[in-house]
Formats: C-alpha cells, structure tokens, sequence
C-alpha cells in the first residue's frame, strides 16, 4: 500500500509519506537482518509488521526486496 508493488514508493500513500524507495542504495545498503527488522518492529512512519507477518513471510520480503536494486 505505501511502497507499492515495485518498492518505489509512488502511490498516493507512498508520496503522502514520504516513503523510500526500496530499490535505492540507501535500502539496499542494509544487511537483510537491519531490513528484517524494520519490517518486524517497524522504525519513524513504517509500521511493526512482527504481528501480522510470520517469520519465513519476513524472510520473502526481505528476499524480495533485494530483487528490487537498481542494477
């Protein structure tokens, strides 16, 4: 909803927010631990996931995430 389908950040949401882009070097610089983190515990605007998401859904997002770097 916030970062959208592609990470970007681009939805109404996302603007309105002020989201990162996922694919960017500063996501991307993250080890997967530090981004499984913010996705579990949430950190500034981005809200604890930990609740909602199971430890392996985690572990995909994280995974998926990395497929969004700039190449």
């Amino acid at each position: 909803m916030c970062h959208g389908a592609d990470g970007s950040g681009s939805t109404a949401t996302g603007k309105a927010l002020k989201v990162r882009d996922l694919s960017s070097p500063e996501v991307q610089s993250q080890t997967d631990a530090q981004i499984s983190d913010i996705v579990s515990n949430g950190k500034d605007k981005m809200p604890a996931y930990k609740s909602k998401l199971t430890d392996d859904q985690i572990k995909g997002l994280v995974a998926y995430i990395r497929t969004l770097a700039k190449k």
